[in-house]
Formats: C-alpha cells, structure tokens, sequence
C-alpha cells in the first residue's frame, strides 16, 4: 500500500495513517458534495480541466414504464462542455462496484434521454445553486461554459449530449480493485464518445485531520485516442459580429440605449487586447479581454442592453484578483449596487436604464480602473 509522508521543518519526515471508509454517506458522497473537485479535473483533461455543476445529488431514477423511481444516482454533474457526468460511490468492501452498479451506469448512459428533459435538469441545477446563494445564471457562469453559451443553450447542450450518448461515468472510490480496473481499462478502448473512470480518494489521518488525495484511474493515453467527440446542437447557433450585433440592438433599443451601448464597446475596444463576440441564437454579446489581467473577459455587454461585471471570471492571478476587488468597489460606489463577499461566484448586471444615465462615469471608471492594473505589472 503506496505511504504518504508529511515533511516536517526540520527535514524529517511522518507517515500519514491510510484510513478505510465506514460511512459511504459522510465519507465519500458528502465530501463530493461540498468539493466537486476532488473529481479531478485536470487529470481528466490536462489540456482544459473540467469544471463542475452539480445538477443533483442522489439524482432519482424513473421507470420509463411506471414513471416512479426505481433507484438513484449519487451524483449527478455536467462540465463546461455540458457533458452529463454520473458518479456512484462506493467503499472498497462493497462488491456492488464490481457487478450490479457497472449495469446501473451503462442503463443511465444508454437510457438518460428519457429520463431526464433540459428543463428537469436546469429546475434542479436551480434548486441546487440557490442553497449556495446563487442564482442558476450565476452557477453555469461561474462554470465558464464553452461558446459562452446561455442558460438556455448550455442545458439543450446537456439534453444533446444525453440523447447522442456522450456522457461520463466516474466511480469514486476509496480504493479499487483490479477487476473494476480491468474492466473499464477494456471499456474505454472501446467506446468512442463515453469516457468510463476511475477516481480514487484515497484517505489519510494526520493529527486529526483527514486528507484526501484523488487520483484518477482508467484513461490512458491509449483510451484518449479513441475517443471522438461529437458537437450536437438543436438548432442553428449564430456567429455575432459588430454589425449583426447593433442591428439587433436597434431592434431592440431605443435611439439613446443603442447610442449608449456603441459608446460603451467604442471603448472597451480603445483599452482591450482584444473582443470576443458571443454565439446566443436570440441575443448577441460583446466581451472585452485584457490579457494582462485576466483572459477573460472583464465584462459583457448584450444587444439587449444588459452590462455584466464578470467578478467571477477575474481569479486565477494576483493582478485578477486585485481588479475583481477594485472593480467590484467601483460599482459598489457608483451604482449602489450590493454584492455579498463571494465575489468569486459572482456575475452582477445592469440593466440598460440603470447604466446609461451614467454612462459618461461607467467608461471613464473602466478605462482608469485597466490603466492602473496594467500599470501594476
């Protein structure tokens, strides 16, 4: 059994105590449930780690003949690419993980089309985001989905997926056996749009704290190359650009919000690197990047009229997260906007009567605000 050590001041070294699971429910399912990731996301896609919503835990199941439930799923989440992920825990004594919950994935897989519609999974995304204070808007946000892709869009996404069999199936373990891993090694060789996984959690005890280390099984090099991924749509996605997006805007605003908002993207192109053009099939975006503070985008003006601060996007760097916070104070100040301390889930907007009175102090703000952090550097 492979020792975990931890490394004292001094140089010397303590072995960590590897603990067994007793309680699936508090050891393994609650841990996921308040972590997501431990399902490890960059083991699973080095290239772009998967990122996690939590659509359901202990998902229900119905009978397709009688419409009442016949089992759960511990877990159900999607990826930024809306790709449905089904995870079932289970201890190592359980024998269950090595015959009759292998049968259980596969119906989920083969069968999730019919039990579940986009609008079930977005009710209980909904349900599950606002126990954390967010609004579901807020979540798939916060999970950075592919395409910048809406609410709407990303769970048709989910709804594709399901109905062209591209899913994943995780089994979270604290150890697995060499049968399981043999079988799905097999299974992964096999299937080109279904990924079959193994994560282990393993457990350590040190001074009363318990440590968790997952490690992903059961997709090698090998396996990648098999798998071909498929894009589904349900309908035809649009490209926007400057001049499809203002003549939307026109049909939609009035003279002054249509002015405003041409003021607006005027100049976040003067002080960004670049603009990204959303893909909605009904509304159009525009999203100013500043390489040097995040790549993403800063914020996100709709042809609707409505101006996102994408507080939740601004992390992963010193410079970020500096911007994040004066950002956020800016239109705390300005706007009297009121925003909780989770800045970090956060993805706050105006609508178009509320910034364009100020619009004047809105792109001064701005462009002052990139100033200084590009200053910073």
């Amino acid at each position: 059994m492979a020792k975990a050590y931890v490394v004292r001041e001094d140089g010397e070294t303590d072995s960590m105590q590897r603990i067994r699971c007793k309680n699936e429910d508090q050891e393994l399912q609650l841990i996921l449930e308040k972590n997501p990731d431990l399902l490890p996301g960059e083991q699973i896609n080095p290239g772009d780690p998967r990122r996690w919503l939590i659509i359901e835990r202990e998902m229900p199941v119905p009978d397709p003949s009688s419409g009442t439930e016949r089992w759960n799923i511990d877990f159900f989440f999607v990826d930024q690419s809306g790709m449905p992920t089904f995870i079932e825990c289970k201890r190592y004594e359980d024998s269950r993980s090595r015959r009759e919950v292998i049968g259980q994935m596969f119906d989920y897989a083969a069968n999730g089309h019919y039990y579940w519609t986009k609008g079930d999974m977005r009710d209980l995304a909904e349900k599950n985001a606002s126990a954390r204070g967010l609004s579901v808007d807020e979540a798939v946000q916060h999970l950075q989905p592919d395409d910048d892709l809406d609410v709407d869009d990303f769970f048709q996404r989910v709804e594709d997926n399901l109905r062209e069999g591209q899913v994943r199936l995780v089994f979270f373990l604290e150890k697995s056996s060499m049968e399981l891993r043999s079988v799905v090694d097999f299974l992964n060789k096999q299937m080109e749009r279904s990924e079959v996984l193994i994560v282990e959690a393993r457990q350590y005890m040190h001074d009363g704290i318990r440590v968790v280390v997952p490690t992903l099984f059961g997709y090698t090099e090998e396996a990648r190359q098999v798998k071909r991924t498929v894009t589904v749509t349900s309908g035809l996605r649009k490209k926007w650009d400057e001049e499809t997006f203002f003549a939307d805007a026109r049909a939609k605003l009035d003279e002054s919000g249509v002015n405003a908002l041409k003021r607006l993207y005027d100049a976040c192109v003067s002080f960004s690197d670049k603009i990204k053009w959303g893909t909605g099939k009904i509304k159009g975006s525009f999203n100013p990047v500043v390489d040097s503070i995040c790549k993403r985008s800063v914020i996100s003006g709709t042809s609707e009229g409505k101006l996102f601060f994408n507080l939740g996007w601004l992390n992963g760097s010193e410079q970020a997260l500096s911007f994040r916070d004066d950002l956020a104070a800016f239109i705390v100040r300005e706007f009297g906007m009121e925003l909780p301390e989770d800045l970090h889930e956060k993805y706050p907007y105006l609508k178009i009567d509320d910034w364009v009175p100020k619009v004047d102090v809105l792109i001064q703000g701005l462009g002052q605000l990139v100033q200084k952090h590009q200053g910073d550097q």
